[in-house]
């Protein structure tokens, strides 16, 4: 069975959420409820577009010549957690497709 993330939405060409420049995939989905949530638009789960990982890799790698040696892919939230086996897949995929 192939696997689906629920993804907010997609940032391309991001400088604040890690080192270099970097693809920010916002995953859909939260239970948290924090109070000082910078995205409450991503608690509800399952509301948003499915993507497979390789999918989003797909997408990244458009964006690959910019990330230069610090930049990459970032998973934010909503809670990536919620969906763990989607965001270690990604990680995965990215990981082989790199090399």
């Amino acid at each position: 069975m192939e696997i689906k993330g629920y993804v907010n939405s997609i940032q391309t060409l991001g400088t604040l959420d890690g080192p270099g420049v970097r693809f920010i995939v916002f995953m859909q989905g939260c239970n948290l409820r924090c109070g000082c949530c910078h995205n409450p638009e991503t608690w509800a789960l399952n509301t948003s577009e499915q993507y497979t990982p390789e999918q989003i890799v797909q997408k990244a790698e458009r964006y690959r010549e910019y990330f230069g040696t610090k930049g990459g892919i970032t998973v934010s939230g909503g809670e990536p957690l919620l969906q763990a086996d989607f965001v270690r897949e990604l990680f995965e995929f990215g990981k082989i497709r790199a090399a």
